[in-house]
């Protein structure tokens, strides 16, 4: 009752101004927790993506990608993706870390397709809508970053084969998580981690991540944000 009342809420508020006005609010606040002790520069990148309005990812969740990704980066060969990319704020953080790995953005680039019944009515088809143009005008300083257009994982026909080190999951929906999950697991190098928003907020989101490491040796590691990750054993 407690999560569908959760995702009734999300439903009012999701893609609108209000979203992300109460996004900003918040994340002021956590950014003046983080100003207090995190590096100065990473807090002013952080703060500049919030002030154009491209994240809906608060503070606290923007600064867990960027040191996850950092941290991977520095660790572990393998390709970095990220599913779910809306107006490139998230994978423009993790292109400021990645160094020379590529990073594959996969998007539909046109908003949510319809969701499953395990959604629960969230979310409207054609939500989070955004053009891929305008993503790859955002992010065309950086090197070695490709687009793939389309419903995932169709949108992954034709990639090589590679391990990955990194892999980042806003797809709000269940079925588009659990395709993400089916994909990028057996691809993920030992120690690489798979990150993905609203765990705790969606239902869909949880359902795909409890069935899908049901038999796994994995634990789903439930963030005090809405994130969750897995590290790869």
């Amino acid at each position: 009752m407690v999560m569908w009342l959760k995702n009734r809420f999300v439903q009012k508020l999701g893609g609108g101004w209000l979203e992300s006005f109460g996004l900003r609010t918040w994340s002021n606040l956590q950014f003046t927790s983080l100003s207090a002790r995190k590096d100065p520069e990473v807090i002013s990148l952080m703060r500049g993506i919030h002030a154009e309005k491209r994240s809906l990812l608060s503070a606290f969740e923007q600064y867990i990608v960027y040191s996850l990704a950092k941290a991977q980066s520095k660790k572990y060969d393998g390709a970095f993706a990220e599913v779910g990319v809306y107006k490139g704020a998230s994978a423009k953080l993790i292109c400021e870390v990645k160094g020379d790995k590529p990073l594959l953005l996969f998007d539909t680039f046109e908003g949510l397709p319809e969701a499953a019944a395990q959604d629960r009515e969230v979310h409207r088809v054609g939500q989070y809508a955004y053009g891929l143009e305008n993503v790859q005008q955002y992010l065309r300083e950086y090197e070695n970053v490709s687009y793939h257009k389309g419903l995932f994982p169709d949108s992954a026909v034709g990639v090589p084969e590679q391990p990955y080190a990194f892999a980042h999951f806003d797809v709000d929906l269940y079925e588009g998580t659990l395709a993400c999950l089916k994909y990028f697991y057996p691809k993920m190098v030992h120690g690489g981690v798979m990150l993905s928003h609203d765990y705790s907020l969606l239902a869909g989101v949880e359902q795909a991540f409890t069935e899908f490491f049901a038999d796994k040796p994995e634990e789903v590691i439930d963030l005090p944000t809405t994130q969750c990750l897995v590290f790869k054993l």
